[in-house]
């Protein structure tokens, strides 16, 4: 693995590890955090993201991965191999546990293969004993303390011991009661000395009580005494101790002799448990800086999307931070940033070093997913101020040792980033000497981000191939740093203006410039110009970005709407149009029936009045359908007009108005009808046919011409004129 030590050191990825550390959820897996180191093979690169989005997804999803209970069991199950010897009950629990987690984890996973192949894949090699996890469970408690049921043997010496021991202290607490009415107790109470029980007794009557003296207070004003009574007792009670610790002892040795046996398989799987909890850990790392997987491109191009510093990230929140788009290689391979002290040039340029670090070491990096990078197998930092006292190394000798390095090993699939190139010396020699070392980078491949204040260094960069200029935007109004990035674009520092800015005397200032050169003024007057021009073009284009977003959401809405009342349109017409088939179909079916049962009954006059009757609750159920229109005023109505059913579209002829009804005439027929159901006509013509939409009424004649007709056409005529006067209602023909 290539050496990356001095670019993590100076980008600070120590501070990543540590919040990691936090993260996870087991001490194997924190050792494991302090191993992480970049990878230069993409297709390792790519699983390792893979699997921290899969984790990220079960997160998100169900909130937990049962990562519980897995144990630091390394040292543990190395004593299990030693002969003759022992894992003590706590080591066995933890064995256990990390067992018990890691069937746990394998059977979560294996319900879960399609949202997490790659962790299923991985869990798959988890290693567990059903029959050791419940023989451990079995004997042990949790605390780590032997379970009376571990064996009869110890069940039954536990028993004693208790039965001894009540039987014991009730000896002890009658002696101790004799001594005490003596006055010779120190104080009523039986307690324990080398695992026997004793009675503390003053010491001026030690010869008084008969025993076995044990131990004295410090002070030496009380001895404990065994008393002689209960020596036999206090014998009995050690020896069942002495037993007891046997007993356990050799239910140890049998728990272990298993645990030794799959000691091997259990070792691999806490290799498993610890990276499924590392895995995890970055999931929650990704989640907490809301990062994203990096797309790795085989080429040398670099894109960075809405990107953020992660160690900024942990000091301030999410929207405090300017995020970073910068992109180069291809045909850009060298970045100069230029632009006023603590503008972001260095922030920008660690941000590239380090989201690359942590790609490359597994990391979700806090970007958008549209990031791109390529992997770099080597990676050089020249930042800050490396001087040694004790090396005889100034300021701008320890750049030069850090360049030295870079020339004799950067290639192709290296990234170098230089802060403040050329500086610390005579600013043309460094200069040039930037500007050499600069092409000569840029020449073999090397993707190379450097900062700088030399002017000759932004003609330099504009004049070279495969050279590209950059600044940090600069606020025009407040002179202060808005710590957006801008390619293509070199920047001022804006010494001078600062200066005045700052209280300097104009005087000073005036004469600076006037040492400056009038040259080098233009040129820095034409950068702020440039930079003022950039922010009123960059302002406008947000705006009509915005305004384009805004009319875009409008027409879209529009549309939906649009699409909607066309449906809802069709609708109302398809149910429209179903009612009135369905209507018609009644009606025609009426009609029919009403003429059969006129001619079947001889023209009866209840006949007639009862088919009108239907006619009418049919021409009722019509309107019904119809929707509602606004009324005239019924006093607009007056004799002559030509009006119309407020629900019907035959036209009659007002005749006559009497209160609140009306007589009209439509056709031969004469009609009541209240005169809030009418609406008036423009049109003066009045039908006396078929009407649109309306019912035929035919016309009654009280005469027949049937000469020159042959029989059957006479009887149809006749039939029909004696139909129709029955319908309009003659009495006489």
């Amino acid at each position: 693995m290539n050496d990356f030590a001095p670019a993590l050191e100076k980008l600070e990825f120590h501070k990543i590890l540590d919040r990691l550390s936090q993260l996870v959820s087991s001490e194997p897996a924190r050792t494991l955090v302090r191993q992480i180191r970049p990878l230069t093979d993409i297709p390792a690169i790519r699983l390792e993201l893979e699997r921290v989005s899969e984790a990220k997804g079960l997160l998100i999803g169900e909130g937990m991965l049962p990562l519980d209970g897995i144990k630091d069991v390394l040292a543990a199950l190395k004593k299990s191999t030693i002969t003759n010897h022992f894992l003590n009950a706590t080591e066995l629990i933890e064995i256990a546990s990390t067992l018990r987690a890691a069937r746990t984890l394998s059977a979560f996973f294996s319900k879960r293969r399609d949202s997490a192949p790659q962790l299923a894949l991985l869990s798959g090699d988890l290693f567990y004993d059903r029959v050791v996890e419940f023989n451990i469970y079995e004997c042990l408690e949790e605390d780590g303390s032997v379970k009376d049921g571990a064996s009869k043997d110890l069940k039954r010496i536990r028993q004693d011991m208790i039965s001894t021991s009540v039987n014991l202290r009730k000896h002890l607490g009658t002696i101790l009661k004799r001594v005490s009415e003596k006055d010779m107790a120190q104080e009523e109470i039986v307690t324990t000395r080398d695992g026997r029980m004793v009675i503390p007794v003053k010491a001026e009557h030690k010869n008084h009580v008969p025993g076995f003296i044990h131990s004295s207070s410090a002070s030496g004003a009380t001895v404990f005494i065994e008393p002689a009574e209960t020596l036999d007792l206090n014998n009995m009670l050690r020896e069942l101790q002495l037993r007891e610790q046997r007993e356990i002892a050799r239910i140890l040795t049998m728990l272990t002799d298993q645990v030794r046996e799959i000691a091997p398989n259990v070792e691999r799987t806490l290799s498993l448990l610890s990276l499924l909890d590392l895995i995890a850990a970055k999931a929650k790392y990704s989640i907490e800086t809301m990062g994203s997987a990096p797309a790795l491109t085989e080429g040398r191009t670099l894109s960075l999307v809405q990107a953020r510093h992660p160690v900024l990230l942990q000091k301030h929140r999410r929207e405090e931070i300017v995020p970073l788009d910068l992109s180069f290689g291809g045909e850009t391979r060298t970045l100069i940033i230029t632009g006023p002290n603590a503008g972001g040039k260095s922030v920008a340029m660690k941000t590239v070093g380090l989201l690359a670090l942590c790609a490359q070491a597994g990391l979700h990096i806090p970007a958008s997913p549209e990031t791109e990078l390529c992997v770099f197998r080597k990676m050089f930092i020249d930042i800050g101020d490396d001087q040694s006292i004790e090396n005889d190394l100034s300021t701008f000798s320890s750049h030069l040792v850090q360049m030295k390095q870079v020339l004799e090993e950067a290639d192709a699939e290296s990234l170098a980033l230089i802060d403040e190139i050329g500086a610390g010396t005579d600013p043309a020699e460094g200069g040039a000497l930037a500007a050499a070392i600069l092409a000569d980078l840029t020449r073999r491949g090397c993707l190379t981000i450097a900062t700088t204040h030399h002017g000759m260094l932004k003609a330099f960069a504009h004049e070279t191939p495969h050279i590209s200029n950059a600044s940090m935007e600069f606020d025009q109004e407040t002179l202060q740093p808005t710590y957006r990035f801008r390619p293509e674009v070199p920047g001022s520092s804006y010494a001078l203006e600062l200066g005045s800015r700052l209280g300097l005397p104009a005087s000073i200032i005036t004469a600076a410039r006037g040492l400056v050169g009038e040259e080098k003024v233009r040129l820095e007057q034409l950068l702020i110009d440039l930079e003022r021009q950039s922010q009123v073009y960059q302002q406008q284009i947000k705006e009509v970005s915005e305004e384009r977003d805004r009319l875009d959401t409008l027409v879209q809405s529009y549309e939906q709407k649009i699409a909607s009342l066309q449906k809802e349109l069709k609708a109302i017409r398809s149910q429209a149009v179903a009612e009135a088939e369905q209507i018609l179909q009644g009606a025609k079916a009426l009609v029919e029936r009403s003429v059969k049962e006129i001619r079947e009954s001889g023209a009866e006059k209840n006949t007639v009045k009862h088919v009108r009757e239907e006619l009418e609750r049919l021409h009722h159920d019509i309107a019904a359908q119809r929707p509602e229109e606004s009324p005239e005023q019924a006093d607009a109505i007056n004799v002559g007009d030509p009006v119309r059913l407020h629900n019907g579209t035959e036209v009659g002829e007002v005749v006559e108005l009497k209160g609140a009804m009306a007589t009209v005439l439509w056709g031969n027929a004469r009609l009541k009808v209240d005169r809030k159901d009418l609406r008036r006509e423009r049109r003066r013509s009045i039908a006396t046919g078929q009407a649109d939409g309306g019912f035929y009424l035919p016309e009654g004649k009280p005469e027949v011409d049937l000469r020159g007709m042959m029989g059957e056409e006479a009887v149809s005529t006749v039939q029909q004129f004696l139909d129709n006067a029955l319908l309009t209602g003659l009495h006489r023909v």
